[in-house]
């Protein structure tokens, strides 16, 4: 008869295995999971031409914090801020933010995909379907995006492409990574610059 000890050892071995096989042998899906900290600029088209291109910055510290900033050549357009319990909409042309409870919302935001690691990518995706240099991935919850697919470059991503749930694509191309760059403690920090806050959490 197994001792306590052995069969904790057991339910711990079958775990570790329960979370890390699900990202089989891709070496670069699974360093993409691991990264916590860092920058990078991004650009954003879609399928449908009566949307204009998207470029903007993203800034990221797992497991809670992201930031992703619309910009065009002179001035931030428009800001998603995530930190642990709340999503902020920033909207500065119109001056108007909007304060959600994450867990409401955190669903909805396609880039909050980029706060995944290894555990939660394998309790909240399926259909793992990957080669060397991409992978396709199907979220278990198809409410919001129905499919994504990841590709890699020799240091992070290099492309998102995902669905939502009505069909329409999208494609993220990302450049100009930065691992664990030098900023500020309050980047994740809303600032009250836009006075017109709306709480809806």
């Amino acid at each position: 008869m197994l001792t306590k000890s052995y069969l904790s050892l057991f339910f711990f071995i079958f775990t570790l295995n329960l979370f890390g096989s699900c990202l089989g042998e891709n070496n670069k899906l699974s360093n993409f999971s691991k990264k916590t900290f860092y920058s990078a600029d991004f650009s954003q088209t879609f399928e449908s031409k009566e949307r204009e291109t998207i470029f903007g910055k993203i800034i990221l510290k797992k497991p809670f914090f992201l930031k992703v900033s619309n910009l065009n050549p002179t001035f931030i357009e428009s800001e998603i801020l995530i930190n642990k319990n709340s999503v902020y909409r920033i909207d500065y042309d119109l001056d108007q933010a909007v304060k959600y409870k994450k867990e409401k919302i955190i669903n909805q935001i396609p880039a909050a995909f980029l706060l995944e690691d290894e555990k939660s990518i394998c309790l909240n995706f399926s259909k793992f379907d990957c080669d060397i240099d991409s992978c396709k991935i199907e979220p278990k919850d198809k409410t919001y995006i129905s499919n994504i697919e990841i590709f890699f470059d020799e240091i992070f991503l290099k492309k998102v492409e995902y669905q939502d749930a009505f069909g329409k694509k999208s494609t993220i191309s990302i450049s100009n990574f930065v691992a664990n760059p030098k900023l500020s403690s309050s980047v994740f920090s809303y600032n009250y610059e836009v006075k017109d806050l709306i709480s809806l959490d």
